[in-house]
């Protein structure tokens, strides 16, 4: 399928006239069935001088046996802080001559465990069972956590801004860290206690 191709014309010879006959063509039937064959014949019909004709057929069965083409994204690395991630992705693929099912294993938007390299196989059907595979990798990775910036801006507001990670506070600089409740990047913090008290702020990644 998808393949140029075209018809074989006959030769004819006559007892009486030789070579001297006329070749037409009588008809061309196409029947299709469903998308993985076509069935085409061609007839032809011979006339000599003497107006005595002849006639003869082709039969040509075009098959399907080509698979689709398919193309699987480049290896992913994903970077969270998350104790997993949800990855989606596309996947093209094309047929020349019927619809094509893409499916993969595992599907797109699977969660995936952090630190870890995962491999998915993908495949695509067409509607005449022939099929084609790619693999490509998803890898889950921490984040290089950077630094906090502080602002002053004012008296008892102090501004953080950050890239990756969750915002930790103490009021000593070996800890105990906790969690900022809430804090997104840029945070400002207006709670100061009396009397004024030092912080002391980090990042973390809740992944191992």
């Amino acid at each position: 399928c998808g393949t140029a191709w075209t018809f074989d014309k006959p030769t004819a010879l006559d007892a009486c006239c030789g070579t001297n006959v006329t070749i037409i063509i009588l008809n061309t039937f196409t029947n299709t069935q469903g998308p993985c064959q076509q069935i085409i014949t061609r007839t032809w019909q011979a006339t000599d001088c003497c107006t005595n004709r002849n006639v003869c057929s082709q039969t040509v069965t075009v098959v399907d046996t080509t698979p689709p083409t398919i193309i699987c994204p480049t290896n992913m690395v994903v970077f969270t802080c998350d104790t997993n991630v949800m990855v989606t992705w596309t996947i093209a693929a094309t047929d020349n001559c019927s619809s094509v099912t893409v499916t993969s294993t595992p599907p797109s938007g699977t969660a995936f465990l952090p630190n870890t390299t995962n491999t998915v196989t993908a495949t695509a059907r067409d509607a005449c069972g022939n099929t084609s595979s790619c693999t490509f990798t998803v890898t889950i990775r921490r984040p290089l956590l950077g630094l906090v910036t502080i602002k002053h801006p004012g008296t008892n507001i102090v501004v953080l801004t950050w890239t990756n990670g969750f915002l930790q506070v103490s009021t000593n600089v070996i800890g105990p860290y906790v969690d900022v409740p809430g804090a997104t990047s840029p945070y400002t913090n207006t709670t100061f206690p009396l009397p004024p008290t030092n912080r002391f702020y980090r990042l973390r990644c809740n992944s191992p």
